[in-house]
């Protein structure tokens, strides 16, 4: 192969464009939007399932009870009820918690010991102190397992489908109807309809 001579090459050039991130990011944006970290509820708060607590970076408080931690930190309600900040220092000296109560009357952190309490979907209710008929035979009279009623079927029906529906709270947040009052009040109005189509053919 021929031997080239250094002058029929040229100088070689180098060229540097006025581009401001040609050699790196080190002179990019220092000053950023916030990343809005911090409380989103305040103490006495009510809060559903999955409601954000406390947005952060680390471990500046911890979860306590009925409440999660997210993957990046954030503090997140367990079940409905009210917000509460505290401390426990049973559990750590130093660390705070946030957590939920299921009352607006209870407290944080709980007597050592004492009973967890739960939402399982019952209400609560007093049982008669005194028995109101008393059964020969078998059945036990007064604080028995067996419980008697004096009223008739009729007044143990479902009801009445004139009564306002009540509204409950699903799972997704969203205040709905159930399922089968949607049924009743569809079917309703369908007999309705056919009732309101007689009238109009006899006429």
């Amino acid at each position: 192969m021929p031997r080239l001579a250094s002058h029929a090459i040229g100088p070689l050039r180098i060229v540097r464009w006025a581009s401001h991130q040609a050699q790196g990011v080190a002179n990019g944006a220092k000053d950023g939007p916030g990343k809005r970290l911090g409380a989103k509820k305040a103490a006495g708060d009510y809060v559903v399932n999955g409601t954000i607590l406390f947005r952060q970076r680390g471990t500046l408080w911890m979860p306590g009870d009925n409440c999660f931690m997210g993957r990046d930190h954030t503090i997140m309600a367990g079940t409905a009820g009210f917000v509460r900040y505290y401390r426990d220092p049973a559990r750590h000296p130093d660390k705070k918690y946030i957590g939920v109560v299921i009352e607006k009357d209870h407290t944080l952190p709980r007597p050592q010991n004492a009973a967890r309490r739960r939402r399982l979907g019952m209400l609560a209710y007093k049982m008669p102190s005194t028995a109101t008929s008393q059964v020969a035979g078998d059945l036990a009279v007064g604080d028995a397992s067996t419980k008697l009623c004096d009223d008739s079927n009729s007044s143990r029906t479902v009801a009445a489908r004139s009564e306002k529906p009540r509204l409950r709270l699903s799972p997704s947040n969203q205040y709905r109807q159930a399922n089968y009052q949607i049924g009743q009040a569809m079917g309703q109005r369908h007999e309705h309809h056919v009732k309101q189509k007689k009238t109009k053919a006899r006429k």
